[in-house]
């Protein structure tokens, strides 16, 4: 006996599509498990830590008040609706001390590949 085709919505008419953000923070080593805590919080589904080098020598870091150049890469995604309330944590933290420096940048994600995936980065599913 032959399955009866069902008529399923298609998920983008169905539900709600919320752009996503891909944030990268480089921060001084030690630093990545307060960020990828920051993100968690927030709903972000995946957290990626890498670990990263300076390349300015000495003389450069001296004059930039730079001490070690032993940097941690973090990578999450996150809805774009979640930003504000990570900006603002990430500005509390980076507020909290001196020691805690780094640099942040976010790229919207354009397209993605199977609802699944979406669901899965979205925090969704």
């Amino acid at each position: 006996m032959a399955k009866k085709k069902e008529n399923k919505i298609p998920y983008d008419k169905a539900n709600d599509i919320k752009p996503l953000v891909a944030y990268f923070a480089i921060v001084n080593q030690g630093n990545a498990d307060a960020i990828v805590e920051i993100f968690k919080k927030a709903g972000s589904s995946l957290q990626l830590v890498q670990m990263g080098h300076g390349t300015a020598n000495k003389q450069i870091r001296d004059i930039l008040g730079i001490e070690d150049n032993q940097k941690e890469i973090v990578i999450s995604l996150i809805r774009e609706e979640q930003m504000k309330e990570v900006t603002t944590e990430l500005s509390a933290y980076f507020a909290a001390s001196k020691r805690t420096k780094g640099i942040g940048f976010s790229v919207k994600l354009t397209g993605l590949m199977g609802v699944t995936m979406y669901q899965f980065l979205a925090n969704l599913a």
